[in-house]
């Protein structure tokens, strides 16, 4: 998901109508995307487990994409019933001699098997090839994850900027922390910056955080701390996003392109020209041009641009058209017809080649990690916003908001969400997989497993825990929903 809008090209387009329509995708696309999405990550998942077992001569009574009631299977050459379930929100391998889904052993029917059986059973095989099985499933996650993101650094390559700075705000973060116009940026908290839109990644992902941030000044370099102030951003489907700025003037905005026939154009607006302020408002980035323009419906504005290195003003009436926002009430905004970027200096591709490709995407993944990580650590020291946390509703939704962008995007996504999902699962939570590895690294160190009354034990609670967090994130997404809504 994108952190901050500010990168991106803001069209302030002609037609209400063209407009009404995207907004009726995402919900349309939210349940099928979603679904498609959660199944691949879920099978790739659950194909890790099965391989690892079936290498390890594991006996494998069921293969389930989905819970509850069987809509789909077939038993193949092994005896194993590949299966569809009714409810797509996960699956499982279950192994012969298994109680359920969760992998509990259930000694009645380990007794009852034949010899010839018994050493075909998960239970039966020794810990280590207990350990390889269970690992086997986030590591899929992981290995999906590194292959999505190489494959489409090498098809796409990487836009960059050099990592030089520009303008700092007066009073800013940037400048009390010492940052100056002119600094090379070369890394924060350990992650190189190659580009500043690295660096902006960076600084929007730690909000109220302690960055440490490396330079070079004049040859030399330094090192400087500083804490990100936290603000909420909208992304161009209203989602609202907790953010960190340190207080960087951005690029100015510029007018890339000019409908035929539009206010823009007949005002005498030009490709090119860098709007200051309308009204005498700064407009410091496209969404500030974009907001004071979309709040003028049917009103006159003046808008100062720069073009050919001088200033001029342009007096222009938006046109007042209806559109509906995303909770679906009606509003008049303002349209002129132009799109927006932003002003780059130095604009280069960089296409790797196959060996750097594979450390690049190596950065990128420990850079999800590393801020999942901090993300779910500020809860624990009370930083934490619930608003932030998304449950099966807002994934859902996210989903359909991102198949509007293009496969490509859909397909970054499932990238992501796998590699969160390979995470997540390797908490040490019984029912998880991290919950059974802990488990079998007791066992390894003490020389014996727990006792079936412990174990049985600690798969309680771990339902209670994946229970409770299940519900807590649906009423959260419901709750969310709702209230924006309303607001809206």
């Amino acid at each position: 998901m994108s952190n901050c809008d500010r990168n991106r090209r803001l069209s302030l387009g002609h037609s209400g109508a063209s407009k009404l329509s995207f907004l009726s995708l995402p919900v349309l696309l939210s349940i099928p995307a979603f679904v498609l999405v959660l199944t691949v990550i879920v099978f790739v998942h659950e194909m890790g487990h099965y391989l690892v077992a079936r290498w390890n001569g594991i006996a494998i009574q069921t293969f389930s994409l989905g819970f509850g009631r069987e809509l789909i299977g077939f038993n193949d050459r092994h005896g194993t019933r590949w299966r569809i379930s009714a409810i797509p929100l996960g699956g499982y391998v279950r192994f012969v001699g298994d109680m359920n889904a969760a992998s509990m052993p259930d000694p009645e029917l380990v007794k009852a098997l034949p010899p010839e059986d018994q050493a075909r059973l998960f239970v039966n095989k020794n810990v280590w090839q207990r350990i390889a099985v269970v690992v086997a499933g986030p590591v899929a996650n992981v290995l999906l994850t590194f292959l999505i993101l190489y494959v489409l650094v090498l098809s796409y390559g990487r836009y960059t900027v050099p990592p030089v700075l520009g303008d700092v705000k007066w009073g800013s973060v940037a400048m009390r922390a010492g940052l100056l116009p002119g600094d090379r940026i070369l890394g924060v908290d350990g992650f190189a910056v190659n580009g500043l839109e690295d660096f902006d990644r960076l600084i929007s992902t730690s909000p109220d955080r302690k960055v440490t941030v490396t330079l070079e000044r004049g040859g030399a370099p330094r090192t400087l701390t500083l804490v990100p102030t936290s603000f909420v951003d909208r992304d161009r489907f209203g989602n609202e996003l907790r953010v960190g700025d340190v207080g960087l003037v951005p690029p100015p905005p510029v007018v890339t392109d000019i409908g035929w026939g539009s206010v823009a154009m007949w005002g005498g607006l030009r490709p090119g020209d860098m709007p200051r302020s309308v009204n005498g408002a700064v407009t410091y980035t496209p969404a500030d041009f974009q907001r004071m323009i979309a709040g003028a419906p049917g009103k006159t504005v003046t808008v100062r641009v720069a073009r050919d290195g001088r200033d001029q003003s342009v007096v222009l009436v938006p046109r007042d058209v209806s559109e509906k926002d995303a909770s679906g009430k009606a509003q008049q905004i303002g349209r002129i017809g132009v799109t927006i970027g932003l002003q780059r200096q130095n604009v280069t591709l960089y296409r790797p080649n196959p060996v750097e490709a594979v450390g690049m995407t190596f950065e990128e993944i420990r850079f999800i990690v590393d801020r999942t990580a901090a993300f779910l650590g500020d809860f624990f020291v009370g930083r934490g916003d619930v608003q932030q946390l998304g449950g099966p509703i807002k994934v859902a939704k996210v989903s359909g908001e991102v198949a509007t962008l293009g496969i490509v995007a859909l397909i970054n996504l499932a990238a992501l969400l796998s590699l969160n999902i390979g995470i997540f699962n390797l908490l040490p939570v019984p029912v998880l997989d991290g919950g059974h590895l802990l488990y079998y690294v007791i066992e390894a160190v003490r020389g014996r497993p727990l006792s079936q009354r412990a174990q049985e034990i600690g798969y309680r609670v771990g339902f209670a825990i994946v229970g409770s967090l299940m519900i807590f994130t649906l009423l959260n997404d419901t709750l969310l929903e709702a209230l924006r809504h309303v607001s809206g």
